[in-house]
């Protein structure tokens, strides 16, 4: 490209697949794109596939992105680039388009002890209307009680049906476990113990990682069910 002739007042367009700069998900070197092509090439514009989100390199270089995202890293709409340039050397104008019919969404859902998890989850959320065309990915952190983290993944499932996709991420969410939480289970007897053991193997650190996830979410389900079975 850097050396082919152009016949004067005609427009001088790249059209390329790859990776340029650190923009690559995989690809080695020898694959990369330089980030002045463009300007090597004598480029009134350069068109790059390859990247998933739409991204500007320089005046003359975009990656478009894809019309219809398939995964949550961009956590943007699908977009076409429509450029439009006057004329030859000139600086191209660069539209994005809508062209996605799904939109793929991160929503950061922060809790303290004592907030409303339900309320906090509803104020995140789209509005009935586009819930049908929406995939949601929502990342809890912070800390709440047992029975607001109960309470959350409640609500949750009470909404997956609006959605086309939702899920709650919540390896973030500290469990605040008092004794009145556990009386909620049962003051005394097997279910009591139960609720003992699996707190204490949740909150061991001597234990992997996985295994006291797996004990949070037990007593988050031992705690669920005896609310529901509760007169």
């Amino acid at each position: 490209m850097d050396g082919q002739a152009t016949p004067d007042r005609t427009l001088r367009i790249g059209l390329a697949h790859g990776a340029i700069r650190s923009f690559s998900e995989e690809g080695g070197a020898s694959e990369v794109i330089a980030p002045d092509r463009a300007r090597r090439a004598g480029l009134d514009y350069l068109a790059l596939g390859d990247w998933h989100g739409s991204v500007s390199v320089d005046q003359r270089t975009d990656y478009c992105g894809t019309p219809e995202p398939d995964r949550f890293k961009h956590d943007a709409p699908g977009t076409a680039l429509l450029v439009t340039m006057a004329g030859s050397s000139s600086i191209p104008d660069i539209q994005a388009l809508p062209t996605a019919t799904f939109a793929w969404r991160s929503l950061d859902l922060h809790l303290l002890e004592g907030d409303a998890p339900e309320v906090a989850l509803n104020s995140l959320l789209p509005a009935l209307r586009e819930r049908r065309n929406s995939l949601i990915r929502v990342v809890a952190t912070g800390h709440t009680r047992l029975a607001a983290r109960v309470a959350l993944g409640a609500a949750i499932e009470r909404a997956i049906p609006d959605f086309a996709f939702l899920e709650l991420e919540q390896d973030g969410l500290a469990t605040e476990c008092e004794l009145e939480d556990l009386d909620q289970i049962d003051r005394a007897g097997a279910l009591r113990e139960a609720a003992n053991a699996l707190l204490d193997e949740s909150t061991d650190e001597r234990r992997p990682l996985s295994e006291r996830e797996i004990a949070r979410a037990a007593l988050m389900r031992l705690y669920s069910y005896t609310q529901a079975i509760t007169p």
